[in-house]
């Protein structure tokens, strides 16, 4: 008789077989890998340097559907209007800023939420950019607003909510993507939330300095940004929808898949911003 038998009351059910875990995704092949990166390199250097649009406009289009890009709302370098608005600009450069301070810390991979207070803060940050994003709408409309929106409040408001946004949807990717978890949170206590003061600094300092050759380099992270989030929205539901939650155990495996996730959300970008342009020239006064 083993050991479970004598153990188990009398009368109690047999207990259910634990289910078996999911089926690992196989590694891709070289030959694979190498298609894909050189689509990216292509994919870069037409951006960059096919003949017609600046970089700078393709980018405009690229984050333009989701993003009014309303002048009087929008910081210029170099006399060059930012591909985003100040608010976007700051959610999706906190956004691109807290990925990268997750992956040097090598959290990047984290599946749990950050800790309660750590949560509460970053409410309170999130809630600041729609009380701030309600008050430039009402002024916007001619209605009573409680202050006089400025622009690099619209910035400080959205570095905030994009830390806030990559604090909870990375951990919610993470724990669809990957076969072993990586049990901590994206930020344990205020010690670790605290290292992004600093580098949101920076990048506050860095956009309100209008210092032109720093267009570039907060044109493209702010955009990439804005790209990844989509993208890692893209994989939660794809992931889903097919049913290969906890397939992947390295970057490898992964990196296939992420890349259709990634043109998705560029199609879906595109998209957007073609809808915009019809609609605008639609109510355009003839």
């Amino acid at each position: 008789m083993s050991i479970e038998q004598v153990e188990r009351p009398s009368g109690a059910p047999p207990r259910a077989p634990s289910a078996p875990p999911p089926r690992a995704t196989g590694e891709p092949s070289v030959w694979l890998m190498i298609g894909l990166g050189a689509a990216y390199l292509v994919a870069l250097s037409v951006m960059v340097f096919y003949p017609g649009a600046t970089l700078l406009e393709r980018l405009r289009a690229l984050d333009g559907g989701i993003c009014a890009q309303a002048p009087s709302h929008s910081f210029f370098i170099a006399s060059q209007q930012l591909p985003l608005c100040s608010r976007n600009t700051g959610i999706y450069l906190g956004f691109a800023c807290t990925a990268l301070v997750l992956l040097g810390s090598g959290r990047l991979r984290a599946a749990l939420f950050p800790s309660r207070g750590v949560i509460l803060a970053l409410a309170v940050a999130f809630l600041f950019m729609a009380e701030d994003g309600l008050n430039s709408f009402f002024l916007d409309l001619g209605l009573p607003h409680p202050y006089q929106p400025f622009n690099p409040l619209r910035l400080v408001s959205g570095l905030g909510a994009g830390v806030a946004m990559a604090a909870f949807i990375l951990p919610v990717a993470n724990t669809l993507i990957w076969r072993q978890e990586d049990e901590r949170p994206s930020f344990r206590g205020f010690g670790q939330l605290g290292v992004m003061i600093p580098v949101l600094l920076l990048a506050f300092l860095a956009v309100i300095s209008q210092t032109d050759f720093l267009l570039y380099p907060i044109a493209i992270l702010s955009s990439l940004g804005l790209v990844l989030a989509l993208t890692l929205v893209n994989v939660v539901f794809i992931l889903g929808l097919t049913n290969r939650v906890g397939r992947f155990a390295s970057w490898r495996q992964l990196f296939p898949f992420a890349s259709i996730a990634l043109v998705l959300a560029v199609i879906e970008l595109m998209a957007l911003f073609a809808l915009k342009t019809m609609v605008m020239q639609a109510l355009a006064p003839h």
